[in-house]
């Protein structure tokens, strides 16, 4: 009978990437949900910290998906390419801002929430930790792992970058139209950034930096 069970766990484990992306999404997605309801930004924060940690946890405690989702990757190209690159992303975000808030103020009532704005030591804290933690869970999930996820569906293709892209928009729901289709357009960059460099950590660095400017 244990040996049964633990065979049955064994295969549970052995689930298809793209399973184990939709079990990390649970709780990214329960997080965003309950901070709607927040009222003050400790709690907003706290809530959206444990998502993204359980949802980082989901993928550490499976063997395969930990394999996807915190392999170690070569730099492929020179930091001064990267640095490049990085400023392509800031500038794509620069200017998005005049469209994101002209499409958010034009439908209203598809912006459900907003970042809050702690002040003193949490904010510092969410600008040294909290960003960070954005920035590397959303850049390994959305990025390198769903990638790795959707390869035996959709290929590593042109599909593939667009469903990669899109997905990470719509991660963005709460947060209004403008806010998803500029998630939509960095998602694309950040993807090309990433086929490109070989490696998640410059990726991850441009997405942290970009956080940084919008939320200081």
């Amino acid at each position: 009978m244990q040996l049964a069970r633990g065979l049955k766990n064994y295969r549970a484990f052995r689930l298809p990437l793209i399973w184990w992306f939709c079990a990390a999404l649970v709780p990214f997605v329960v997080s965003q949900v309950v901070r709607l309801h927040q009222d003050n930004a400790v709690s907003w924060l706290a809530w959206d910290y444990a998502g993204r940690i359980t949802a980082l946890a989901i993928l550490a405690v499976v063997p395969s998906a930990r394999v996807a989702a915190f392999r170690r990757d070569e730099r492929q190209v020179s930091l001064i390419e990267i640095s490049f690159w990085i400023a392509g992303v800031l500038l794509l975000e620069r200017l998005s801002q005049w469209p994101q808030r002209l499409l958010n103020a034009s439908f209203p009532a598809t912006v459900l929430g907003v970042y809050p704005h702690p002040i003193g030591w949490l904010n510092a804290f969410d600008l040294i930790f909290g960003l960070a933690l954005v920035a590397v869970s959303e850049e390994i999930i959305f990025r390198r792992y769903l990638r790795a996820a959707l390869q035996p569906y959709v290929g590593d293709g042109t599909f593939a970058f667009l469903v990669t892209s899109v997905l990470f928009g719509a991660f963005h729901w709460w947060a209004g139209l403008g806010t998803v289709l500029l998630a939509t357009m960095s998602g694309c960059l950040l993807m090309l950034m990433f086929r490109r460099s070989g490696a998640l950590w410059p990726v991850a660095l441009a997405h942290y930096i970009v956080d940084i400017i919008a939320f200081a």
